[in-house]
């Protein structure tokens, strides 16, 4: 045999062996690199932020779009199952969402609503909107990270010590807003939704709902009870609506819309922001109502 066939045929066997082993590498299933945190809606992300910190990515899901009837699409579906943890509040909130959860191993999804006990003074025991207490989202805070502790155990304590200083400044944010909103505890406060008992229900401000989390109806009897109060306030959401305006008008209340969501924040904008935002955006109409802290007494500690 000539040096050039035996060559030839050298180089043949050195490509089949290259071949026949990269058809093997596309076969065998390739590790999934888990790094990104995956959540729901944005109050969440802002949250889970706190705890993950700037060396895991945040992922919202649901943006735009209303949580209750949010459908995952393929390409998120995908990026489910490609997680490292997927954070959700429960089927009282991504009721469409529960379905494709099944689908993800129980220690890579944490379902806030089921893993602790929240404050609801103030709030419907059964409304799912718990951010909308800085003291809640620190015991959301709590269970990102010990579930982030126990899938990353290297960086657990990171995450605790994340998790306590959110917690701290969080209990200075709810004397905050108890403060701020304390005034105003007999004021009539409708709302469109009983979601907002969570945000004033601290302080004591008591929210005559028109729907409940489940989207009942309750404006007959709403309008009924409060056609002859003194001047309050209609908080309905964003965007702004003739429909509320004008339900507002027709109970002789100041209206406002607020974002719950956080839609309206900055792109980098904490879990605070949203608190401050949506702090803003109730004495917007408020400030148009005479304070009654000292009619009241003195406002808490």
């Amino acid at each position: 045999m000539s040096p050039m066939s035996l060559s030839v045929r050298t180089l043949f066997s050195s490509a089949l062996i290259v071949l026949i082993l990269c058809l093997f590498a596309c076969g065998k299933p390739q590790p999934v690199d888990r790094t990104e945190l995956v959540v729901s809606v944005r109050p969440l992300a802002l949250i889970a932020r706190e705890i993950a910190g700037e060396e895991t990515p945040v992922r919202i899901l649901i943006q735009g779009s209303d949580p209750h009837h949010y459908a995952p699409s393929v390409s998120e579906r995908a990026l489910l199952e490609r997680s490292l943890l997927l954070v959700w509040l429960g089927p009282q909130m991504e009721a469409v969402l529960a379905k494709q959860a099944t689908f993800l191993p129980e220690q890579r999804q944490l379902q806030l609503l089921g893993a602790a006990d929240y404050e609801f003074q103030g709030a419907s025991a059964t409304d799912p909107h718990v951010w909308l207490r800085p003291r809640n989202a620190a015991i959301a805070a709590a269970q990102i990270a010990e579930r982030l502790a126990k899938l990353q155990p290297q960086r657990a304590e990171i995450y605790r010590a994340r998790a306590r200083d959110f917690s701290k400044s969080m209990a200075s944010l709810q004397k905050v807003l108890d403060r701020a909103l304390w005034g105003y505890r007999d004021v009539p406060v409708v709302v469109t939704h009983d979601a907002y008992g969570h945000f004033f229900g601290s302080a004591g401000v008591q929210t005559h709902a028109l729907s409940d989390s489940s989207g009942v109806s309750h404006g007959v009897r709403a309008m009924l009870d409060l056609s002859a109060v003194e001047k309050g306030c209609l908080f309905g959401g964003i965007p702004e609506n003739d429909r509320d305006r004008q339900l507002a008008l027709h109970l002789g209340l100041e209206y406002a819309a607020l974002d719950p969501l956080g839609e309206k924040l900055a792109a980098g904008a904490s879990y605070q922001d949203l608190i401050e935002s949506l702090l803003i955006q109730a004495r917007a109409c408020l400030s148009q109502i005479p304070d009654n802290t000292t009619k009241l007494g003195e406002v808490p500690g």
